[in-house]
């Protein structure tokens, strides 16, 4: 099992994450548990990671994984970006969509500055922390290893928008709702284009933060946050495509601008490879993971 998740941690991930998120809300289904227990499956994909590591099996493993939520002295700006960075392209689409011949930009509903702070610490909590270990902390060195930065945060985006896809089923999720407007296939294909070139923003923001899950973590709870308080899960299904189409533009400025390579200019891309046969010695390479410590 071990040789398994060393040879595909991909495939593992992205297998037992989709268990783990899928059981909650079989047993809610079942009525064994209440239907907030359906939450639990934010949870999945770092679960997920916590248990392949230790059937890994490499020395130092789990703390090296737990660790990456401990660096945090990265650089004020990548704090900024984390924090804020999906606030313009969310407003951007907005109006984007209302020249397209969608609904005009209103304002005055959104509520004061102040409500984003709670829904920032529980979005960052629940998806963040119950997704990042997973999909940057486990996943994205591992491939690193093996491919550059871009292929790899273009793989690490197909997994995760596979895992999002039984949420398009269950009624409830903003996921569910825009597939009914919109169809099932063209809901999924164009979520799913806006997380896999998101995939390679969070890879650049990774590489550039040494590696750092908090501040994936960040970015995540605070994306989400500001698409609740921006409205963005209320608007029509073609608000959601702009966003995509506007996200994959992002990210075709970002790549060339920091190098598909590393996406970054000032780090190598973050790794750890783990040798088949020999999963108490294993190390990370000479492209490294910044430890905790040196954060």
């Amino acid at each position: 099992m071990s040789t398994f998740v060393k040879k595909y941690p991909a495939i593992s991930l992205l297998v037992l994450a989709m268990i783990f998120a899928t059981a909650p809300a079989l047993i809610v289904a079942a009525g064994l548990l209440p239907s907030a227990a359906i939450q639990f499956g934010a949870l999945s994909s770092s679960l997920a990671a916590i248990v392949l590591v230790i059937v890994e099996g490499r020395k130092g493993g789990l703390r090296e994984l737990l660790g990456r939520a401990l660096i945090w002295r990265v650089g004020i700006q990548w704090w900024i970006i984390a924090l804020f960075f999906m606030i313009v392209p969310s407003v951007v689409s907005l109006y984007l969509y209302h020249l397209l011949g969608g609904p005009s930009v209103d304002w005055s509903g959104l509520q004061p500055l102040y409500n984003i702070v709670p829904m920032f610490i529980f979005l960052t909590i629940a998806a963040g922390i119950g997704e990042e270990f997973g999909w940057r902390g486990f996943l994205l060195p591992r491939l690193q290893s093996r491919h550059n930065a871009l292929v790899s945060g273009l793989i690490v985006g197909v997994a995760w928008a596979t895992w999002h896809v039984p949420l398009f089923f269950i009624e409830g999720t903003s996921q569910y709702k825009q597939q009914l407007e919109g169809g099932l296939l063209p809901t999924i294909l164009g979520y799913a284009v806006f997380v896999i070139v998101q995939s390679v923003q969070f890879t650049w923001l990774f590489n550039n933060t040494k590696g750092s899950v908090l501040l994936a973590a960040v970015f995540h709870g605070a994306g989400n946050a500001w698409a609740g308080h921006l409205g963005m899960g209320n608007i029509p299904f073609g608000g959601i495509l702009t966003l995509a189409g506007l996200s994959v533009l992002i990210t075709t400025v970002i790549v060339p601008l920091a190098g598909a390579e590393n996406l970054s200019r000032a780090f190598k891309r973050n790794v750890l490879e783990i040798e088949d046969g020999q999963p108490d010695t294993a190390q990370p390479s000479k492209e490294g993971i910044a430890q905790p410590s040196g954060s």
